[in-house]
């Protein structure tokens, strides 16, 4: 459809070229008159630290949570393709945004000049450059800064007073005419879910009885004195789910009364968090509600991201039924790996049945990648991983009606 798709990016840095990342897509769909039609916005999970996080201020958890932007790909795609590509300082977004579709195996021709930029355009209308003045100037309220969908909304409500201001059509025609005929990869789109800042923390807001089902579920250590009297106090600093600065004073003057050393300390919180595991898979299923409280503990405790994964992958193998961040519908393609090929033909059976289809090997379009153990090593998995396709325990198929949903 003919029209502007408004941009803007929250990312972990400045290198698109190296190492950093897209962390948040925010984009809002104009018609070709400068009328809003729709919004869309997720954080991505960069796989990577989050940088300036005193700037975006996106929460690590959240964005563990997030999808990876190989999963969006299509999504995204969709709402952009046949469309104008606009935003503040469109060469930023662009090299980004160019940047991760090449990550993600699919190559987009996308440059500064293929863009409208709204900051370019400022100067022709006596604003100044920067979002927040030109917004200013226009009398456009911009809340949240730096946040991509407030950004992004902005930005669009620019287009439109520079679309009033103009007073003639050709060159926004021109513009419109161009983004019809712009090349784009196809992508499959994934349907996924997307992820929103507070969005572990509403999963795992007070009242659910999450937490009660963590506490006290830890095991003794043997051997190692003054163990558990530091967990007992752990335990009851996390209920509320976060460690006050005064909080982890007083966790840090325990560890010392008691003589444990820093290796103590981490241990016995490795320690903690497998307790957190087996009683949230107590009930043999893992929901995302359960697998963002893991995420946030660990997070808490410092945990290294290596960690944090063989957590959620112990939580995966522990149940058999896993409730995945991506629905199964009638068509989907689906893999198996890392099963007897007795049980690979029964689960094929219950796919089909479902109206799954089962592919023989990972390829792009896959949807999920069905193991035995979550955490497999297998080489379908960890090429299912590096295309950010989820691999998921076979209680997956479980979920399924038998609609398909």
């Amino acid at each position: 459809m003919s029209g502007f798709a408004v941009i803007d990016l929250e990312t972990t840095g400045f290198a698109y070229n190296a190492n950093d990342r897209v962390c948040e897509i925010g984009v809002v769909l104009v018609a070709p008159d400068g009328r809003r039609e729709h919004s869309w916005t997720t954080l991505v999970n960069p796989q990577r630290d989050l940088g300036a996080q005193h700037i975006h201020r996106i929460d690590a958890t959240d964005a563990r949570m997030a999808p990876l932007f190989a999963d969006v790909v299509g999504d995204l795609t969709g709402l952009l393709a046949g469309r104008v590509v606009v935003a503040h300082n469109s060469a930023f977004d662009a090299s980004f945004l160019a940047a991760e579709y090449a990550r993600a195996g699919w190559p987009l021709a996308l440059t500064r000049d293929m863009t409208l930029c709204t900051m370019r355009l400022a100067g022709q209308f006596g604003a100044p450059a920067k979002l927040g003045a030109c917004c200013a100037h226009f009398g456009v309220p911009l809340t949240d800064a730096h946040a991509a969908l407030a950004d992004a909304e902005a930005t669009a409500a620019l287009l439109a007073a520079y679309m009033r201001a103009s007073g003639e059509r050709r060159v926004w025609d021109q513009w419109l005419a161009f983004g019809e005929t712009m090349p784009w990869p196809a992508p499959p789109r994934l349907g996924t879910a997307p992820v929103w800042r507070g969005f572990a923390r509403e999963l795992t807001a007070p009242g659910s009885d999450l937490m009660d089902r963590v506490a006290g579920s830890f095991e003794r250590v043997e051997g190692l004195e003054g163990a558990d009297e530091y967990l007992d106090l752990l335990d009851r600093v996390l209920l509320d789910r976060k460690i006050s600065t005064a909080e982890r004073r007083a966790l840090d003057g325990m560890a010392g009364a008691l003589g444990l050393t820093a290796d103590d300390v981490a241990r016995l919180n490795r320690h903690y968090m497998l307790g957190a595991v087996d009683a949230v898979c107590a009930d043999d299923q893992l929901t995302r509600q359960e697998r963002a409280l893991v995420i946030q503990l660990a997070g808490l405790l410092d945990l290294r991201d290596l960690e944090v994964e063989a957590l959620l992958a112990r939580a995966e193998g522990l149940v058999s039924r896993v409730v995945a961040d991506v629905a199964l519908e009638p068509g989907d393609l689906v893999v198996l790996t890392g099963m007897s090929e007795a049980r690979q033909r029964e689960l094929t059976a219950v796919a089909e049945a479902r109206g799954l289809v089962v592919w023989p090997s990972v390829k792009r379009g896959v949807v999920a990648v069905i193991a035995q153990d979550p955490g497999s090593g297998s080489g379908k998995a960890r090429k299912a991983r590096e295309y950010g396709i989820p691999v998921v325990g076979e209680g997956v198929l479980a979920e399924q009606g038998a609609d398909g949903r």
